[in-house]
Order: C-alpha cells, then structure tokens, then sequence
C-alpha cells in the first residue's frame, strides 16, 4: 500500500546484520498459572533480547551474526547451540570460563502480564569486554543492533556497547538500538544513559510507553516528534494490540493491530525490530516496511518460547501479508496527533 509520498526509508546497503548483547535460559513454569516461588516443573528455552534479534534477522533470510560471549556450562551449551542452529554466526562469540549463563524465570500473572526474576548477576555474557569484540566486524557490517538493558548490566558490557556504537557511527554502520526499558535493572541514571545513546542511533524501536517515558510526550505524534529531535532518523513504536507506527522522512505509517490469539509476547518487540532492519537493507517502501514488521512482530505472540519456537520465517510473514490483515495509512508526521 504506497502513494507518492510512500518513499524508501533508507538505501540498500550490503552486509551483516549484527547483534550485540547477552544470551540467557528462560526457566518458565509448565502448568498454566504456575508461580516462581512454588514448586513444580519448568521449561526451558533460550533466550535474551539480542539472541531473539539475531534469530529473527536470520528467520527473515538476512545475514545475521551474534557478539557476545557465553560460558563452558551446559545451559551456555544449549544457548549456543540453539541459536547457531537458528542459522546465525556465532564465530565471534567468545567462550570462556569465566562464570555461567544467565538465567531469568518467567511468571505469566491473571492479568495477563508476566513478571520476571532474573539470576544474571556478573553472569559470564555480562562480562564481555571492548578488548574481546573485533572492530573490523563492525566496520564492515551492514547494521549493529543492541538493547539498552546493556547499559545497566555490568560496566562491562556497557562499555563494550558504547565502544562498538561508537565503532559503528564512524565507519558508516546504521545503528539499531532498542530500549528495552527494564525496571527492575535500572537506575536513577538509567534514563540519561538511554538518551545519550539515542542521540547517537539511526534507529530506535521503542514501545510507545518506552517513548513516553523517554520524552516525557504522551500522543503518538508527539512521542514520534520528541524522538526524531533526538538524533535517529527511523523512529518505530510499537502499540501492542493497537498496531504500530514507523516514521522516516516526515512521514510515518500507522498500522493497525492484527486480531490473533495471544500465547505468549516473549520475543515480539525483538522480532519486530529484526523485522525493521531487514526491511531497511531490502529497500522496502515506508508503509510495506511498516506491515513486515507489523505482521513479523505479531506472528511471535501466537506461540509460547521465542528462539526456535515463536520466531516466524520469512515464508510464515509472506503468508500472513498475502491476507491483507490489517489497513496502513500515511501521514505525514507534523499533521499527526
């Protein structure tokens, strides 16, 4: 769905897509309404915001590469393992017996949302340090991606993060960045240290309560203008089951929700991020990258556990894309509320 002001977001550019970050084991209780502080079985999968990244991105037929670092124990095993199958590069991970993977446990409550405890202190993917990533593979990628629970996790990691988005922004890498917003990591600084990375990123995916947090705006077109006046060029909020919107060149596609049952929204926001960047490289028109990602993103919620369960391939969005499943429309972003 285009018209004349429907442009391209960005220019094609070839390269990998890279995603930096930490990969976990979610632990989640196998009886419906099961609680963390009772006893009873769990499953497990594996996890971690840029892992869901990087497995999408490859879902989604891109060439896709993980940086990071995992331990010699057998959940790091499994996590490695999993996402490599994915279809991801996992050759710049670094292995080391430093400490053990990090592992968050997921209650899902009545209302519907979920609660987290998470077991990662000085976990060993927090560990991973500036003088373990190799520049020359952010100089020649097509993007680097990061979630801003990075920031927050370890010194460590946060000066690996800044050192490779400072890598990245100087050898004309586009640079993805998700704020990822989580409560119970952060900090009275948290929120200076998100702003400063979005000033630096040329795309940023936040929720739309992330982006009302982060301006201090409430309206979509406010949250949009605020976010755009920070430095990124393609803003995209995601809006739960209201849809979407993604604003490039004074224009932004809104999406509307699509009606599917939800299981499980692990690893949605994540995938539809991937989805944003895929779109991108590919040279998609603003509204068609719009509805990728709104398909991609919404596709993940209707299946429990997101790395090799809930991601969808890029056949499962063309499919969904063939039905028409939901109307966009573009406005552009001064006249928008």
């Amino acid at each position: 769905m285009t018209n004349a002001c429907d442009a391209q977001v960005l220019p094609r550019k070839s390269g990998r897509i890279l995603s930096l970050g930490e990969l976990l084991i979610d632990l989640i209780p196998t009886e419906t309404g099961g609680r963390i502080d009772q006893a009873g079985a769990v499953w497990k999968t594996a996890s971690g915001s840029a892992g869901i990244f990087a497995c999408a991105v490859a879902a989604l037929g891109a060439e896709s590469a993980f940086l990071g670092k995992v331990g010699t124990d057998a959940l790091s095993r499994m996590a490695y393992h999993t996402v490599r199958d994915a279809g991801v590069d996992m050759s710049r991970v670094v292995v080391s017996g430093e400490g053990q993977i990090g592992l968050a446990f997921i209650e899902y409550l009545p209302d519907g949302s979920r609660n987290y405890e998470y077991y990662r202190a000085r976990s060993v993917g927090s560990l991973y340090r500036a003088g373990e990533l190799n520049a020359d593979d952010l100089k020649s990628a097509y993007a680097l991606h990061f979630p801003g629970m990075l920031l927050e996790l370890s010194p460590e990691l946060r000066e690996t993060s800044l050192f490779a988005a400072r890598t990245a922004k100087e050898h004309g890498v586009l640079l993805s960045f998700d704020p990822n917003i989580r409560f119970e990591l952060s900090s009275g600084e948290s929120l200076e240290r998100l702003v400063s990375v979005i000033q630096m990123a040329d795309v940023i995916a936040p929720t739309l309560q992330e982006g009302r947090i982060i301006t201090g705006k409430s309206s979509v077109g406010d949250v949009l203008r605020a976010l755009h006046a920070m430095g990124p060029k393609v803003v995209a909020l995601t809006r739960d089951k209201d849809g979407a919107a993604v604003s490039s060149g004074g224009m932004v596609a809104l999406c509307d929700g699509i009606d599917v049952p939800v299981i499980d929204p692990t690893g949605a926001g994540d995938t539809f991020a991937a989805a944003l960047i895929v779109a991108l490289q590919r040279g998609m028109m603003l509204s068609e990258t719009a509805l990728f990602c709104n398909c991609a993103g919404t596709l993940v919620v209707t299946k429990r556990g997101a790395i090799g369960q809930a991601i969808p391939t890029l056949d499962e969005v063309n499919e969904l894309l063939k039905t028409n499943p939901c109307q966009v429309r573009l406005v552009k972003l001064d006249e928008l509320d």
